[in-house]
């Protein structure tokens, strides 16, 4: 399980960083924190009335940023 945890990390970091595998890899996990996001804040609205909800809301769409914008020039 040690192995596991030690060398899973340093794969996706290094192997599928730049391929479109690793892209839809960070658009599933980007999404699925937005979308677990907004649930928890009770809808989209309220993602953005309650505390933090702003900074938290930016943060997480940021995160959906980058592979949008690597899969466009890939």
């Amino acid at each position: 399980m040690i192995l596991i945890l030690v060398v899973a990390p340093d794969f996706f970091a290094n192997k599928l960083r730049y391929i479109w595998v690793g892209v839809v890899i960070d658009l599933v996990i980007g999404g699925y924190l937005l979308q677990e996001h907004i649930r928890a804040s009770g809808g989209f609205k309220n993602s953005f009335t309650q505390k933090h909800g702003i900074s938290n809301t930016l943060g997480i769409l940021l995160l959906l940023v980058y592979p949008v914008w690597a899969l466009i020039i890939h």
